[in-house]
């Protein structure tokens, strides 16, 4: 379905209602199923090989999407002319919204699995602590502001007339919050260094 035929949403079910349409049901379904059922899997799999390839698939998938968003798509969407932005939009933020909630939860989800698996928890390190706690702030920030601002970028793109300004203002708060969570990922990387080295 193109936006082009779509309305401002007046509520949470009918914008995930028209994003779904928008960005299409099998990549919605997809984008829920495989970052979801990939980490339940592999903790099923009683194997720390399987858990270890599907926390670092999905936590790399994660991180580069991130700094692509602060670092390249952010300041090019910035830069286009209004009728530009809104159709560059039109195409990415329905699948964005689908996708990185559920690669945030898999990758998180396969990471607290894996240290599981590998026993962690039965004595954990200052850095597993670390680790815990930022990926609970980045949680927060993706399923609170960050969802708040594409959620608002995408009833504006659906809106029968977009308001350019508030699109702007909205894509430029996300770009200013994805370089937090950049910044996060990287911190939490860091922990990863000292989880390998015994921190």
């Amino acid at each position: 379905m193109s936006l082009a035929d779509a309305h401002r949403p007046t509520n949470t079910r009918e914008r995930y209602r028209l994003m779904t349409d928008a960005a299409s049901r099998p990549f919605a379904a997809g984008a829920i199923a495989v970052p979801l059922g990939l980490p339940v899997l592999g903790y099923l799999s009683s194997d720390v090989r399987i858990m270890f390839t599907i926390h670092l698939f999905l936590g790399a998938f994660w991180f580069g999407t991130a700094v692509l968003g602060a670092v390249v798509l952010g300041p090019v969407m910035g830069s286009l002319s209004e009728e530009a932005n809104v159709e560059f939009a039109e195409g990415f933020v329905p699948k964005m919204n689908l996708l990185m909630e559920p690669v945030s939860v898999g990758a998180i989800g396969s990471g607290i699995g894996l240290a599981s698996m590998l026993e962690l928890w039965a004595s954990p390190t200052p850095s597993l602590w670390a680790a815990l706690a930022i990926a609970i702030a980045l949680l927060v920030l993706g399923f609170g502001p960050l969802h708040k601002f594409t959620a608002g970028m995408f009833d504006e793109i659906a809106a029968d007339e977009t308001d350019h300004e508030r699109l702007a203002a909205l894509n430029k708060k996300y770009g200013m919050l994805s370089l937090i969570e950049l910044v996060l990922m990287i911190a939490i990387v860091a922990t990863m260094s000292g989880l390998r080295w015994g921190f």
